[in-house]
């Protein structure tokens, strides 16, 4: 737009208009044409720059509003944070290479202890090898009492983790026979509450205490 503008101004301030020693009737329409190109050229920049000051303004109010959100966000999650943090000090979970652990304290079927797990911030465990499990046997309380941990196999014969639904690899089932067998109708594991802490596999509804892992530590 800009060019066809320049080539108008050009087009009406011919040469000759510049260099005449007087003003004919020629000449004066000539003046008046460039004149009016002229005219029209600068109503056209006022135009473009009071839209780009509008755009302008219109942005930066834009970019400070997506600030002020942004910002709450930033406060919301500060809060979310140290609620969570309360949370993990006060329920006094315990880490281990990276991951945190909290041994319940209530008496509850296995869908109810995964749940409650999710809901305090992690999943219900998830032994990944023999040094994890050894960890965890260490710190479970002495209190003869079984803890469910996260794996099932509600699809009969396969044992999952319901943390990612990854295949069993890594077992420590109880030395006698019959303990994570397919057919039992026993779906869920826990351990035992011997001091061996060996895995059994039992109903799903009978209630037991649970122990909970999170990716996130404090």
């Amino acid at each position: 737009m800009m060019n066809i503008m320049y080539l108008l101004v050009l087009v009406f301030i011919p040469y000759d208009v510049l260099g005449l020693p007087c003003l004919t009737t020629g000449s004066k329409k000539d003046f008046d044409d460039s004149r009016k190109a002229l005219t029209t050229l600068k109503s056209y920049l006022d135009t473009t720059v009071n839209t780009l000051e509008t755009d302008v303004h219109k942005t930066v109010a834009t970019l400070k509003s997506h600030i002020k959100n942004v910002d709450g966000k930033i406060k919301t999650l500060d809060n979310d944070l140290q609620l969570l943090e309360g949370d993990f000090k006060a329920r006094q979970w315990q880490k281990y290479n990276g991951h945190c652990y909290y041994f319940g304290t209530d008496n509850l079927d296995w869908f109810t202890s995964e749940r409650k797990c999710r809901e305090i911030g992690g999943y219900i465990v998830k032994i990944d090898d023999s040094s994890e499990n050894s960890w965890v046997i260490s710190k479970r309380p002495k209190n003869n009492k079984n803890y469910w941990i996260g794996l099932t196999d509600l699809k009969e014969g396969q044992f999952r983790w319901s943390y990612d639904q990854s295949l069993m690899t890594y077992k420590f089932w109880y030395p006698s026979s019959g303990w994570g067998s397919k057919g039992t109708g026993y779906d869920c594991v826990m351990y035992n509450n011997d001091a061996t802490a060996y895995w059994l596999d039992y109903y799903c509804t009978r209630k037991y205490y649970y122990i909970c892992e999170s990716n996130f530590c404090f």
